[in-house]
C-alpha cells in the first residue's frame, strides 16, 4: 500500500509542470473564480462579441463572428498595399505564439466543465491540441480589435470609412451605438488580449498605426501627466493599461488605522469636498479642511469595469491593490443617497445613468468577496490621515482664517488647544486636557501629522 501511494506521488510530481519564472510573470490573463462571478456574473461576460479563447464560441456572442470576417478582409487589402501577404502575418505571430501562450492562465476546457456549459460555451478538450486554433483566433480577434480602435478614430477625426454605411458595426450610425459596449467588452478580464498580439498585427498593417499604445489612449479617452513611455512599459493587454493610466497620479495608499467616516458625516464635522487635479483613483488628500477626490463618471459599464479591476489586481500578485482600495475608500464614504448627492454637487461624482440610491448600492455591492491587502506600515493613508483619526475621536474642524483650523472636541474650551504643524503646512490646533488629545499633539509634534 505504501509503495503504491509513493508511486502515485511521484508520478504526480513527474507529470507536475513547474512554469517557468518568464512563463508564471508573463501570465496575466485569468479565469474569474466562482466566489467572485457569484457577486454579479454578468459584470464579467461580454455582451458582443469575444476576444481570445476563453469565450470562444459562446452561443451569444457568435452573430459577431461575421464582423470579424470584415474587419480581416480589410485588415488583408491595407497589408496588400504595404506589399505583404496573409503569409507574412502567418509568420508573425507563429514566432510569438509561445509567448502569447504564456499570457492565459488556463487554455484547457474539459469536456465536463459545468461552468463552461452554463455560460453557454461550446465546450472543447485540449486547445493547444487543435492545429492553429489558438493562432487563429489570435489573429481575427487582434484584428478586429485593431480595427474597432481604428475605426472609431477616423470617425472621431470625421475621416471616410473604409466600410458600407450600412456595416451592422463598422457603419457610421451603427458605431455610435455599439462602441460603448465593444468598449465595455474590451476591458473584461477573460476576454483579454495579449498586447503583444496587437503591436505584432500592428507593425504589418499597411494604415500607418505607429503606436498602439496611443491607439488605446484614444480610443479610452486616457491621459495622464507622467511620461507616457513610463506608463507603458510592460503592459500585459488594455486593461492593464488602463489600470495603470488610471492610478498614474496621486499617492494613496489604504492604512491600518484608517477609519473613513460617510461623506455626510464628515461635512457635518465641517469638512468641504472638491474635485482633484487628475481622474487618477489615487489622487485623494486631504489639505486643511479639504477632501479631495477624483471625479468618477458612473454609467452602465462602471460596476463591470470596478469589478474587472479588482479582479485583476487580485489575481495578478504583482501589480498592487490600487484601485481596489479606493473602491473600499469609496464605499466608507458613500452609505446612503445623501452621500451620493454630496459629491454630485461637488461633481466628485457624475452620473449619466440611474438613480443616487442605485449609485450608493454599486459601491456597496462590489466590495463583497474583495480583499484589500498591502496597507502603508504607517498611520498616513490619505496625505493627512490623521484627519480621520481626529474625526473618530469626536473632534470638530473651525475654520480659523489665514490657512489655520482648530480641531476641538465638541466641549472642549478653545483656549484649552495648542498648536501644532501638519505635514500639509496647516497647524492643527490639538486640545491637552484628554488622553486621546495628548496622543494626537504626540502624533502631531513627532511628524506624523
Amino acid at each position: 500500500m505504501a509503495e503504491k501511494l509513493i508511486l502515485d506521488l511521484t508520478t504526480k510530481l513527474q507529470l507536475a509542470q513547474n512554469p517557468s519564472a518568464q512563463e508564471s510573470c508573463s501570465k496575466s490573463i485569468y479565469r474569474i473564480p466562482k466566489n467572485l462571478i457569484d457577486v454579479n456574473s454578468q459584470a464579467y461576460e461580454p455582451k458582443l462579441v469575444s476576444f481570445g479563447p476563453y469565450h470562444h464560441n459562446s452561443r451569444h456572442l457568435l452573430p459577431m463572428e461575421e464582423s470579424k470576417c470584415s474587419a480581416l478582409f480589410q485588415f488583408h487589402r491595407r497589408i496588400a498595399r504595404a506589399s505583404k501577404t496573409p503569409n507574412d502575418v502567418l509568420i508573425a505571430m507563429r514566432k510569438v505564439e509561445p509567448r502569447l501562450i504564456a499570457y492565459y492562465d488556463d487554455l484547457q476546457v474539459e469536456d465536463d466543465d459545468k461552468d463552461c456549459l452554463e455560460r453557454g460555451q461550446f465546450c472543447r478538450h485540449g486547445w493547444l491540441k487543435e492545429k492553429d486554433e489558438f493562432l487563429k483566433i489570435m489573429i481575427v480577434d487582434s484584428c478586429f480589435a485593431l480595427e474597432i480602435m481604428l475605426a472609431d478614430k477616423r470617425l472621431t477625426a470625421g475621416e471616410q470609412s473604409e466600410y458600407d454605411s450600412h456595416d451592422p458595426i463598422f457603419g457610421v450610425e451603427r458605431m455610435i451605438y455599439v462602441v460603448p459596449d465593444l468598449k465595455r467588452d474590451m476591458l473584461l478580464l477573460e476576454n483579454q488580449l495579449p498586447l503583444l498580439a496587437l503591436t505584432t498585427l500592428a507593425a504589418i498593417d499597411g494604415s500607418g498605426i505607429e503606436d498602439v499604445n496611443s491607439l488605446i489612449r484614444a480610443f479610452y479617452n486616457l491621459s495622464s501627466a507622467s511620461p507616457e513611455d513610463q506608463i507603458m512599459d510592460e503592459c500585459f493587454h488594455i486593461l492593464d493599461m488602463y489600470r495603470k493610466i488610471s492610478t498614474s497620479e496621486g499617492e494613496y495608499l489604504p492604512s491600518y488605522e484608517q477609519n473613513i467616516q460617510s461623506a455626510t458625516n464628515l461635512r457635518n464635522v465641517g469638512v468641504s469636498f472638491c474635485k482633484s487635479k487628475t481622474n487618477s483613483f489615487r489622487d485623494i488628500s486631504f489639505n486643511g479642511d479639504i477632501l479631495s477626490l477624483p471625479q468618477l463618471k458612473v454609467d452602465d459599464t462602471t460596476e463591470s469595469l470596478l469589478l474587472n479591476l479588482m479582479a485583476f489586481e487580485r489575481l495578478h500578485v504583482t501589480v498592487g491593490n490600487k484601485v481596489t482600495a479606493y473602491v473600499f475608500f469609496m464605499d466608507d464614504l458613500i452609505n446612503t443617497v445623501d452621500d451620493i448627492a454630496l459629491l454630485r454637487n461637488e461633481e466628485i461624482i457624475k452620473c449619466f445613468v440611474g438613480r443616487d440610491e442605485n449609485i450608493s448600492k454599486i459601491f456597496n455591492k462590489i466590495t463583497k468577496e474583495a480583499i484589500l491587502t498591502g496597507f502603508t506600515d504607517g498611520i498616513i493613508g490619505v496625505n493627512s490621515l490623521g484627519f480621520f483619526i481626529l474625526y473618530t475621536s469626536g473632534y470638530r474642524c473651525v475654520p480659523m482664517g489665514t490657512g489655520t483650523y482648530l480641531w476641538i472636541p465638541v466641549f472642549t474650551d478653545v483656549h484649552q488647544c495648542v498648536p501644532a504643524m501638519g505635514n500639509a503646512g496647516y497647524p492643527i490646533w490639538v486640545p491637552l486636557c484628554t488622553t486621546s488629545g495628548y496622543v494626537l499633539y504626540t502624533l502631531c509634534t513627532s511628524g506624523y501629522l
